[in-house]
């Protein structure tokens, strides 16, 4: 029998709660405990002992999607990417309607090199909620990776359009925009990212290539020196300061 130590009153062992005061049982083999056993050693940074437990609690219940997908978080977080992946897909048979599970799948897959499946994956997301930001950045990262860049800036451009806030699409939008030398287009978006992170590297290196593919020659020096002062070992940009300076001054 299980007893309440609430309510002193005892119930079948099959009973997870008391019907009066609602309070779990603490029974080791029911699937509360391992569920709550394996938030806690979350919680507590453990997660070895967090998968632990909730493979006990899959020993009971299959059924549960979100436990499926806190135990796929948990494989991908100890770096096991093939049963992240496996998880996730168990939860997107149970709730296909989920589009978190897609986003996870999507990132598990680019993380194992799967880039046909990432794609397949954060496209059925957007699929399930065109308003899931997060996945058009995601998108655009495994557009360019397979060298669809069209189609990445469009990613990046929706995500712009849905968070004109997000800082970081502007930095991917320059630089890809530089990719395939259209360099005037890439400025306003490189310079959006410099107004934000004036000490990043990358950005000023990409800024002061396209000052100088667009005729900025003292701005693309003044950028290159930058990013030169904030790293000494900056190759790139200490070669692009050179190479531009010996362009302006031959």
């Amino acid at each position: 029998m299980a007893k309440c130590d609430q309510c002193n009153k005892e119930y079948p062992l099959e009973y997870n709660f008391c019907p009066i005061c609602g309070i779990a049982f603490e029974k080791e083999d029911s699937p509360h405990h391992w569920a709550q056993e394996a938030k806690d050693f979350r919680n507590k940074g453990k997660m070895r002992k967090a998968i632990q437990a909730w493979e006990k609690y899959h020993e009971m219940e299959t059924e549960n999607p979100y436990s499926h997908t806190s135990l796929g978080d948990l494989y991908y977080f100890t770096g096991d990417i093939d049963k992240s992946i496996a998880q996730y897909l168990q939860s997107a048979a149970l709730k296909p309607e989920f589009p978190d599970n897609y986003y996870y799948l999507g990132i598990s897959y680019y993380r194992k090199g799967d880039i046909k499946e990432s794609l397949d994956s954060f496209l059925k997301c957007i699929e399930l909620n065109p308003e899931f930001l997060i996945v058009y950045y995601w998108l655009g990262i495994t557009y360019f990776h397979i060298g669809e860049k069209r189609k990445s800036r469009n990613a990046y451009k929706k995500l712009l359009e849905l968070n004109p806030a997000s800082v970081i699409a502007n930095y991917q939008l320059g630089v890809n925009y530089c990719s395939v030398g259209e360099y005037e287009k890439a400025l306003p978006y490189l310079e959006k990212m410099n107004e934000c992170s004036e000490e990043d590297e990358a950005v000023l290196y990409h800024l002061a290539l396209a000052y100088f593919r667009t005729g900025r020659i003292m701005q693309a020096i003044d950028k290159a020196r930058k990013a030169v002062a904030l790293n000494d070992e900056d190759k790139r940009s200490r070669q692009l300061l050179e190479y531009i300076s010996d362009v302006r001054n031959p």
